[in-house]
């Protein structure tokens, strides 16, 4: 039975057309490329067909419509997301397919893996279910260079939700300009927190005025997260003397925190986050 009997609506391509990734779901069938309406489709029906897609396409998919977004700033973002992160890899030579597909398997949210040089990889990872990726990667990457031979150097893009147009290409050129600085003049660290290396980049005055405008909008838009951010900060991140100051309760204390860390990707109980907030509300 021809996929048209099946699916009336598919769209057929004889050549890859990646203005149709973002609202079809992609498969290739007897060397053509066939586009389903993801509105059409069930969860179940996306979920099936996306695996076979996966096995036919290559793990993970739309790459190459990654790459084109960000690399060659052409078209409309390949897939929206409630909350991303970007994880950017630096290494000296490329990496192996094995290698590849083992982050694949590791990483339970990775939408795509981008070559965005030889030399660096972007890992592109869906966060709308938190997963905690650094500590994973803290802990066994001595391990993955053992085993395949290659120093790597990962930084860790911030959690981005709310995104809009073309935020998420806007916050990833900041990011990966950042990471290039970073390493350039610390090239002896091998893993790299967003905190960590925006703190480094305020110190250095770079180019990080879309990541400063999104975090400082998270920050007008959560209801008394400045007082917050500044009162925690003069007690020296201190909760319990931070409530009685604000005279709020401590459990309240940890909602709104807990809140603005879903929103704006920064844990407010973390120095370097608290720190680099502190700093964005004394220059605004």
């Amino acid at each position: 039975m021809k996929i048209e009997t099946l699916f009336p609506e598919a769209v057929i391509r004889q050549d890859r057309d990646l203005s149709l990734v973002q609202d079809y779901l992609e498969l290739l069938l007897d060397e053509q490329y066939v586009y389903l309406p993801k509105a059409s489709l069930s969860k179940r029906e996306q979920l099936l067909l996306g695996l076979s897609s996966k096995s036919l396409l290559g793990e993970p998919q739309m790459v190459d419509a990654w790459q084109t977004y960000f690399l060659q700033k052409q078209g409309r973002i390949p897939q929206s997301f409630e909350c991303v992160q970007m994880v950017y890899i630096e290494h000296r030579q490329p990496l192996s397919q094995e290698l590849k597909e083992f982050f694949t398997s590791l990483l339970v949210n990775l939408e795509a893996l981008v070559d965005l040089s030889p030399t660096r990889t972007l890992l592109l990872l869906n966060q709308e279910t938190f997963f905690d990726v650094e500590t994973l990667v803290q802990d066994i990457l001595p391990t993955i260079e053992s085993d395949f031979g290659m120093k790597l150097t990962v930084f860790f893009g911030n959690s981005w939700t709310k995104l809009k147009g073309d935020e998420l290409r806007i916050y990833f050129d900041n990011e990966n300009s950042l990471f290039s600085e970073f390493i350039h003049y610390k090239s002896d660290e091998n893993l790299i927190s967003f905190s960590q290396a925006i703190l480094w980049g305020l110190a250095h005055r770079s180019n990080l005025s879309a990541i400063k405008s999104k975090i400082l909008q998270d920050i007008n838009e959560s209801k008394d997260i400045r007082d917050i951010i500044v009162t925690m900060w003069e007690e020296h991140g201190n909760l319990v003397q931070t409530a009685q100051k604000l005279f709020i309760h401590r459990n309240s204390l940890q909602y709104k925190l807990d809140k603005f860390a879903s929103l704006s990707g920064l844990n407010l109980k973390k120095l370097d986050d608290l720190a680099f907030c502190y700093l964005l509300i004394l220059t605004d």
